[in-house]
């Protein structure tokens, strides 16, 4: 039997000898290489993975996961794989000129039959005039006849047979021609491979996702998509692994026969019963393509030891992850025990002020006016805490707040003059219920006994007249007229009029 043109002679079992390795039968022929399909589809495979990893590793949050010699070991490993796949077209294109020199011979023969062709139809021929002039002999030649028809039937279904297996020959080494353009398209996809920088990696970059509780909540976040990537490139790492040894078992299989059959003939060339030539045509042509194969054994099986260090080193990755989200968790919760402590030492003092100003305040205006007092400190004290604690951007909080400030103080510009006014008319050189005052503003001038002093607005009972008499009107007044208008407070003990 033959293959690329490679002749595999017969043993009989007599040449086998006790205790001698078991010979490969030498008319077995050798494992056929994969075919281009195969080839790219392994390479795909480790493109795909190796896309996957390098979008891992710059996406996993957290610092000291993954570093440049990661990312260096995943393209070591693809570019191992794309040497097994170039030494793999290799030995197609060798078994594609193997074939090319077989179907050579095949020409040969091809053209010997066309000539045998064209003498048994000059055969038929001439037996079809010598049935026709000599009907004595009729049945011998009719025999005749039909035993040179079966003969040109046999020869023209050979040179069919031979057409076919050339047409199959030349699209064979069209598809291994284009394997070598595939693969140096594919390995475009990969520009790392050829700058002899290494890739810098972006792994260890944290998101920025600030400080403070939200911050800690956003990054716990982070953390556990990270896990989610990585429990996905752990299982497409096991998967690539598992495919790796098989294909490498399958490479050691192949070889062994190859190694087998190389070994006897090194021993007795001629044991097999053919000729020295032949003999040695046959150890060069298993030699060069135990070469071949050996070219795409070693790559593939340091690509294998890649992929199951990569995969070792993906449990020690989770283990980091995981300590970083329990460390995120511990500061998360030690944080949000600072907020409630600081909100309940808040609502403590103030119900120490409540208490104390009930106690030991008796005046009403003052009694309110300092438990209004609280509820504006507990509520800017209970909204700061939760700002400060649940932003991640400080700057951006403090231009915020600095922005919404003004823009309250600007709409809010006559109410904060009147609250002002008010802490002028109720401190202790101001004036209190039932004070006679005399205001100046630009709606007139009025005179009038204080009946009631509020936030942002002063009652008066209007007083008119010689001696002032009240009138029975009530003039309400905003507070800030102690800054835009003219106020005067009379004297106590002054006469009414």
């Amino acid at each position: 039997m033959t293959l690329g043109g490679t002749a595999w002679p017969c043993a009989s079992a007599d040449d086998a000898q006790p205790g001698a390795k078991p010979a490969a039968p030498p008319n077995q022929p050798p494992p056929a290489a994969r075919t281009p399909e195969q080839v790219l589809a392994s390479l795909n495979r480790a493109m795909t993975w190796y896309r996957q990893a390098r979008i891992v590793m710059r996406s996993v949050e957290g610092s000291g996961v993954f570093g440049p010699a990661d990312e260096q070991t995943a393209l070591r490993l693809v570019g191992r794989a794309f040497d097994v796949a170039r030494a793999e077209a290799a030995l197609l294109s060798r078994d594609s000129v193997l074939a090319s020199a077989a179907s050579g011979r095949r020409a040969e023969e091809l053209k010997k039959l066309e000539a045998t062709i064209r003498q048994d139809e000059q055969d038929v021929e001439k037996l079809r005039a010598r049935l026709r002039a000599e009907p004595q002999r009729r049945s011998a030649l009719q025999v005749e006849l039909a035993a040179a028809q079966n003969k040109l039937e046999l020869d023209r279904a050979r040179v069919e047979f031979f057409a076919q297996l050339r047409e199959l020959s030349s699209s064979g080494a069209g598809a291994d021609d284009d394997l070598e353009h595939q693969i140096d398209g594919l390995k475009e996809g990969v520009p790392e491979l050829g700058s002899a920088a290494a890739p810098q990696s972006g792994a260890a970059t944290s998101s920025g996702s600030g400080s403070g509780t939200w911050g800690m909540v956003q990054r716990l976040l982070a953390l556990q998509r990270s896990r989610g990537r990585l429990e996905d490139l752990e299982t497409a790492t096991n998967h690539l692994v598992r495919s790796l040894d098989e294909e490498a078992q399958a490479a050691r299989a192949g070889l062994r026969p190859i190694r087998t059959r190389l070994e006897a003939l090194a021993k007795n060339p001629t044991e097999s019963g053919t000729s020295l030539d032949e003999s040695q045509r046959e150890f060069r042509s298993l030699l060069e393509r135990r070469k071949l194969m050996a070219a795409a054994l070693l790559p593939l099986r340091d690509e294998a030891a890649l992929a199951r260090r990569y995969a070792s080193d993906l449990k020690g990755w989770n283990e980091v992850v995981d300590r970083q989200t329990w460390q995120v968790l511990q500061g998360l919760a030690l944080d949000l025990l600072g907020v409630l402590v600081a909100l309940a030492v808040i609502f403590v003092c103030g119900v120490l002020w409540r208490v104390a100003v009930t106690r030991y305040v008796t005046d009403a205006a003052r009694r309110r006016l300092l438990l209004t007092a609280r509820s504006i400190v507990l509520t800017v004290a209970v909204a700061l805490v939760v700002i400060f604690h649940f932003t991640s951007e400080m700057a951006a909080l403090v231009t915020a707040l600095g922005f919404a400030a003004a823009g309250i103080a600007f709409a809010l510009q006559n109410v904060i003059l009147a609250v002002a006014g008010y802490f002028t008319m109720v401190a202790p050189n101001g004036i209190r219920i039932g004070d006679r005052v005399s205001l100046q503003g630009p709606f007139g001038y009025v005179h009038g006994e204080v009946a009631e002093i509020g936030l942002v607005r002063v009652k008066l009972h209007e007083l008119a007249g010689e001696p002032l008499k009240p009138t029975g009107r009530v003039v309400v007044f905003p507070n800030s007229v102690v800054f835009t208008g003219t106020f005067f407070k009379d004297p106590p003990g002054a006469p009414a009029g």
